[in-house]
């Protein structure tokens, strides 16, 4: 089966850009243009555009023209949180665990290795937050629980994990939220005590520039968080 005309479009107007034939930045031709490049109409020309655009590849500015996107690490995390906020895959919960079970162990113990006093600073400020939030406060002490694991990362002095990890980052909320909100499985009690737990014990293994308590502590701290994901799925089924 032939491909679409306007696919075709699509596909010739991304290889001239992957190809540098235009920088980021650079105006691209107009509609009329590319309608007579590719003798086709002005449909086919503004869908292959509008896909573009959709795809982030190509900025469309009203009354001013076409450009190609200006690439920066925020608007690449921009695209990454859009698809993960609009998934609906099931499992995506309990994947981002197993896939933080991969990454992070390792980053705690890079953060031991190389983490500065400002780095211990920020998370000893974090956990005296922690302690201070009240027990019934959910939305603060996911921010808290949030804000802990990234400075972990941070700690680890690679800017490139911080920024593969932030998106991942990003979905600790939708899983604190059906977990420990008030229907539930997990006792408010149990949820903080487990939470400061774990994290006093890999903030003492930061501080010691222990590399392998920290990674023991992040990876049972997440055997943790896939068990209580796993009994709230049980818990729904029991509802049903």
């Amino acid at each position: 089966m032939s491909k679409p005309l306007s696919l075709l479009i699509e596909q010739k107007i991304e290889h001239s850009i992957r190809n540098k034939e235009y920088s980021a930045g650079q105006k691209l031709p107009t509609e009329n243009e590319y309608c007579k490049k590719f003798s086709a109409s002005r449909t086919a020309v503004r869908e292959a555009l509008k896909s573009l655009h959709s795809r982030g590849l190509v900025t469309i500015k009203k009354g001013s023209g076409i450009y190609v996107t200006e690439l920066s690490t925020k608007s690449a995390m921009d695209l990454l949180n859009f698809y993960f906020e609009m998934s609906e895959d099931m499992d995506l919960v309990l994947n981002t665990i197993k896939a933080r079970q991969l990454f992070e162990p390792e980053i705690a113990g890079m953060a031991a290795m190389n983490r500065t006093s400002e780095n211990l600073n920020d998370l000893e400020t974090n956990l005296k937050k922690l302690t201070a939030c009240p027990l019934e406060d959910v939305t603060m002490e996911t921010a808290l629980d949030l804000e802990f694991h990234t400075l972990v990362t941070t700690s680890a002095a690679n800017p490139v994990v911080k920024i593969l990890m932030e998106p991942i980052f990003n979905l600790i909320p939708r899983h604190n939220r059906m977990v420990y909100g008030k229907d539930g499985p997990i006792s408010p009690e149990e949820r903080k005590e487990a939470t400061m737990r774990f994290h006093t014990r890999i903030y003492e293994a930061i501080l010691e520039k222990d590399s392998r308590e920290a990674y023991y502590q992040m990876k049972e701290s997440l055997l943790k968080t896939e068990r209580n994901h796993l009994a709230y799925k049980a818990s729904l089924i029991e509802q049903d």
